[in-house]
């Protein structure tokens, strides 16, 4: 057996998996491994950077920060509210002065301070149950966050599996145009001693051809498979990147595969999907119970204190006897006279008027529902319809992790089988190969079944190539789902 087929056939042994996280002391010296103009990257820091510009994540981090300024404000209801205020006014026309009780008619300024508060001191409970449906709330925001990071990290995983698969194609397919070039020189020496036709160097120099243009396409299918990553992770089309190939896993390692009950029994306890319909759910309860405390009698306590000023306000100085007038007359006929005094008014000060006007209040109030057009009972039977919509959502999680997982199981022992008849066809194809090489360079073989020999090879080893990947790459996805973690072995 030549020197170049044993190499292709070594090629078999060394097939690169890749799946889901790299161990962090990896990717922390693949980091330091970064040189010149190419990144280096290993899948972990490929999921994190998708993660850190992926939108769809954005916007999921965007709805788990809402949900928590929701908490927050609604754990506010509870609380007390103040209110402070302040007024500058001035009046002109005939009107009552709210601090002295006199008619005015000229302009008047006045002020009004005061502080405000009341709390809610029973609802119904309302305010608790918001409360704790605004949490549940929370917790599906959060889940929705980690079914979206699950997402992004599985396709970046296939985009950085394609690409290790493409590699792999591509040193096979350059491996076959070695051969083949290797068998060309050999015929063309032939030719020129007269020991072979030129047709047979033809032939090979067609297949040459050949061989090359699935090395092209190989290459091409390798560019995309890049695109496709670089794509996943937003990063410039024309930006070098190098993947980190990590250990070698063995396959035959991979040949127990649990049934769909056990697989589905740990992932609806642990698939985010699942958790987030299941809080959605209990947010839907306490919502119910929100709707339901409209029909409990409201109780508040309200105080205030304020006080005011007033430019009509004034105080007396100085009294002087000024005179004196007529006032009427006595029985005989004789004039009555009354002194005059004049008064000296000042106007009374800010500071005294806010202290004299200085007041406080305090109260209680009871609001009973009698008859409300049935809001609340429409509320409460709305209310027990989105509970019923949360519960139908939540079966159809189930359902749909179930089937998922069940199609995913299906697919891993298709992939299995497919690999195990894979590599069947290699031993068998190689046989051949080896055999009809021989007979080849002992010139009792033509060109054509010499190539045909060789390309069959070449499509058997492709075919393996990509069931290895497919099933590895599908058993971890079933791994996934039972919470085990995700690294190489």
């Amino acid at each position: 057996m030549s020197e170049a087929v044993l190499s292709t056939f070594a090629l078999m042994r060394t097939f690169i998996i890749v799946l889901f996280v790299s161990s962090v002391t990896a990717l922390a010296a693949q980091s330091q491994g970064n040189t010149g103009d190419f990144k280096v990257l290993g899948l972990e820091e490929c999921i994190q950077t998708a993660w850190s510009s992926n939108l769809n994540i954005k916007q999921a981090e965007l709805g788990f920060e809402s949900a928590e300024s929701q908490m927050l404000r609604t754990k506010a209801n509870v609380l007390p509210n103040l209110n402070g205020f302040a007024n500058h006014n001035y009046n002109w026309g005939q009107r009552i002065d709210p601090f002295t009780n006199q008619f005015a008619t000229t302009r008047v300024q006045s002020n009004t301070f005061g502080l405000s508060t009341d709390i809610t001191l029973f609802n119904g409970f309302q305010n608790l149950q918001n409360i704790r449906a605004q949490e549940a709330n929370l917790e599906s925001s959060k889940y929705d966050l980690e079914t979206q990071k699950n997402n992004i990290a599985l396709s970046v995983s296939g985009a950085y599996l394609n690409i290790l698969l493409s590699e792999e194609l591509i040193i096979a397919a350059e491996q076959q145009v070695v051969i083949t070039q290797t068998q060309l020189e050999r015929m063309k020496k032939l030719v020129a001693a007269g020991s072979a036709n030129l047709g047979n160097q033809y032939e090979l120099e067609a297949q040459l051809g050949r061989d090359k243009s699935n090395l092209t396409q190989r290459t091409n299918e390798y560019n995309l498979a890049k695109l496709q990553l670089k794509q996943f992770l937003l990063i410039p089309a024309d930006e070098k990147i190098e993947l980190v190939k990590p250990k070698e896993l063995n396959v035959e390692e991979q040949n127990m595969i649990e049934n769909a009950t056990t697989i589905f029994g740990y992932a609806q306890g642990s698939m985010p999907e699942i958790r987030s319909a299941e809080f959605s759910l209990l947010s839907a309860e306490k919502q119910t119970e929100v709707s339901k405390g409209g029909w409990y009698p409201t109780l508040s306590l309200s105080g205030s204190i304020g006080t005011g000023y007033s430019g009509l306000r004034t105080e007396v100085v100085s009294v002087k006897e000024s005179g004196v007038q007529q006032i009427g007359f006595t029985d005989i006929g004789g004039r009555v006279f009354a002194p005059t005094y004049e008064t000296e008014m000042k106007r009374v000060g800010f500071g005294t008027q806010l202290s004299d006007n200085f007041n406080q209040f305090v109260g209680l109030s009871l609001n009973v529902p009698i008859f409300n057009r049935f809001a609340v009972n429409n509320n409460v039977q709305q209310s027990k319809i989105n509970q019923s919509i949360a519960e139908i959502q939540l079966e159809q999680e189930k359902l749909g992790l179930r089937q998922r997982i069940e199609s995913a199981r299906a697919d891993a022992l298709a992939a299995r089988d497919a690999y195990t008849g894979a590599s069947e066809s290699v031993k068998a194809n190689q046989k051949a190969f080896d055999f009809a090489q021989a007979r080849f360079e002992a010139g009792a073989l033509n060109v054509t079944e010499f190539n045909n020999s060789k390309n069959n090879l070449l499509i058997a080893q492709s075919q393996l190539l990509r069931s290895k990947y497919d099933y590895v790459f599908k058993v971890k996805v079933l791994d996934f789902y039972m919470g085990k973690p995700l690294a190489l072995n």
